[in-house]
């Protein structure tokens, strides 16, 4: 307990020195052959000159970075096709989809390419957050993590800003609850008039959206992905290794494995797409909502959260996660067990438990909020997303005062909001007319 304290005073009072470190230069490249050739190339020049041999292998970074660029990639590609057909205007926009589903050739198959590598981005930049943050890769590489958080709310933002551009009825009222959502936040109000450009989702909103979707937020995404591909290279490649571990030229060993991956996703990519069918519902109804109006999937866990409170849910609990995303490289301050999951067979064994618990905890409490037991007498206090933040703090300080380490400790918070993500997804998409848990093999009352 008294290493664990001490830990996080240190960490606290090294605070101001480790905001300074954010912007420290990068370290400088060898002058060999190989290296020159890395430095004439654009693409080339983004990479490191050398790498670590351990960081070459798939289970280094699952190779996560590379899948959600080259996603990006194929989303620039398939969006330039589809903006030569698409009009931001509600009376075209629908018809729009319906000539790019069925009657312009290739249409379908670019709109669902785009739509799945819309999906997969998110997932993969998600994966690849998660990734980095239970490896530690983020010790002594503050201002990357900064850019990768960025990375993922733009990702983020791009999939949802596409989400109402077919403006089919889920669309619409996906779009209006997540919006609606806002509200729970200080100043959301004005946010979300912001958004949609007045009361209501209308023309102004759909031209808002465009604008966003294909011109500020893939400008914005794409300049932060060079810079964080840059700065990769300035702090010496990937974290973890050995520091007196020799080195190989990132060409051929590492651009090969790269390019090798890149075909995988891509030959992927375009085999699901042929088979793929994207769905296109009804026209948007503004006078006939759905029933449940439902927040795009990568938002569902947070429309969950909202259901049972709105403060502990739509506040407290992604302010928690945020704090501790942002905080983090600040508040761990060793280089023990750096670029490995989870540190050490210790920390595995404390997160993996934390998960494990989170889940039983969690469904406990998730149960008991469907099952419609006697409401709480105080129901923003009393409700599985306090109960969860709950844990997880107490997760924190357990495991942080029993291994004495803030970063197991940081770990075991975290794995305990990842499962209480994972179940309020999970329980978000089993929800059916009148906001009402239904199994997957049980059928909707027809209204």
């Amino acid at each position: 307990m008294s290493r664990f304290l001490a830990e996080l005073g240190d960490a606290l009072r090294a605070f101001p020195e480790s905001l300074r470190r954010v912007f420290r230069p990068g370290v400088s490249g060898p002058d060999d052959p190989s290296s020159a050739r890395l430095r004439r190339n654009l693409l080339f020049h983004l990479h490191p000159l050398k790498v670590r041999p351990r960081t070459l292998t798939f289970s280094a970074t699952f190779a996560l970075g590379l899948c959600t660029a080259t996603l990006f990639f194929l989303l620039l590609l398939s969006g330039l096709f589809l903006m030569m057909v698409y009009t931001p205007d509600p009376q075209r926009a629908y018809a729009c989809m319906q000539d790019l589903q069925w009657a312009i050739p290739g249409g379908a198959f670019f709109r669902a390419l785009h739509r799945l590598a819309a999906h997969g981005m998110v997932v993969c930049a998600g994966l690849h957050l998660l990734r980095v943050m239970f490896a530690a890769a983020y010790r002594r590489r503050e201002l990357n993590w900064f850019f990768g958080l960025s990375l993922l709310l733009l990702t983020a933002g791009l999939s949802f800003t596409g989400y109402l551009l077919p403006w089919d009825q889920r669309a619409f009222w996906a779009v209006n609850v997540s919006a609606s959502m806002l509200e729970n936040v200080p100043g959301g109000e004005t946010l979300r008039g912001l958004l949609l450009g007045g009361p209501d989702i209308g023309a102004d909103t759909l031209v808002r959206f465009y604008t966003l979707h294909v011109a500020l937020l893939p400008a914005l995404l794409a300049g932060l992905f060079f810079l964080h591909l840059w700065r990769i290279r300035k702090d010496g490649g990937l974290a973890g290794g050995e520091a007196q571990e020799a080195s190989v030229p990132a060409w051929p060993d590492l651009v090969l494995r790269e390019a090798l991956v890149f075909l995988l996703v891509v030959l992927a990519l375009v085999v699901l797409s042929a088979l793929h069918d994207t769905p296109l519902g009804p026209p948007a109804d503004p006078h006939r909502p759905d029933n449940p109006e439902k927040a795009p999937w990568y938002f569902l866990w947070l429309q969950e959260a909202v259901s049972h409170s709105a403060v502990a849910g739509g506040v407290v609990l992604p302010g928690l996660l945020i704090a501790l995303l942002a905080l983090l490289p600040f508040l761990d301050r060793g280089d023990e067990g750096v670029g490995r999951l989870l540190s050490s067979p210790l920390g595995r064994r404390w997160a993996c438990g934390a998960f494990a618990l989170a889940l039983a905890v969690g469904a406990a409490l998730q149960w008991w909020s469907i099952a419609g037991g006697d409401a709480p007498a105080h129901p923003d206090l009393l409700n599985p997303s306090s109960g969860m933040m709950a844990l997880s703090l107490l997760a924190l300080l357990v495991c942080g005062m029993r291994t004495g380490s803030v970063r197991l400790g940081v770990f075991c918070a975290m794995a305990v909001l990842l499962a209480a993500v994972l179940l309020f997804l999970v329980t978000g998409l089993c929800r059916g007319p009148e906001w009402r848990f239904f199994w997957p093999w049980e059928e909707w009352p027809v209204a």
